[in-house]
C-alpha cells in the first residue's frame, strides 16, 4: 500500500458504520464485507481522495491517541481493503 498515494472508497463500494464496526458492500459483486473496528470505519470515513493516506493516518492515529502499533493495524487493514478493490487509488486534483 502507497502511503503517498490518496485513497477513497471505490466507486462500487459503499460505507455503513455500525455499532461493532461497520459494513462494507460491493455493488458490482453483491458481497457484503463485516468490519470488526469502529476505528477503521471512522478512518474510512475520512477518506476523501485529495490527501495523501501515510498524513491523513498520521492525523487520525494523533487524534485519537492511538499507539504506533495500531496505526500498523490499519495499514494492514487498508491494504486487505485495498486487495478486496473497496478502496481506490485516486490522482489528487492539481491546484
Amino acid at each position: 500500500m502507497n502511503l503517498d498515494a490518496c485513497y477513497g472508497i471505490a466507486a462500487s463500494a459503499a460505507l455503513r458504520p455500525e455499532r461493532f464496526g461497520g459494513l462494507v458492500y460491493r455493488h458490482d459483486t453483491r458481497r457484503l464485507y463485516f468490519v470488526h473496528s469502529p476505528d477503521l470505519i471512522a478512518f474510512l470515513s475520512t477518506l476523501d481522495s485529495t490527501r495523501p493516506l501515510g498524513t491523513l493516518l498520521d492525523e487520525f492515529v494523533a487524534a485519537r491517541a492511538l499507539s504506533p502499533a495500531a496505526r500498523d493495524v490499519l495499514v494492514r487493514a487498508l491494504s486487505q481493503l485495498a486487495h478486496l478493490n473497496l478502496l481506490a487509488q485516486a490522482i489528487p486534483p492539481s491546484h
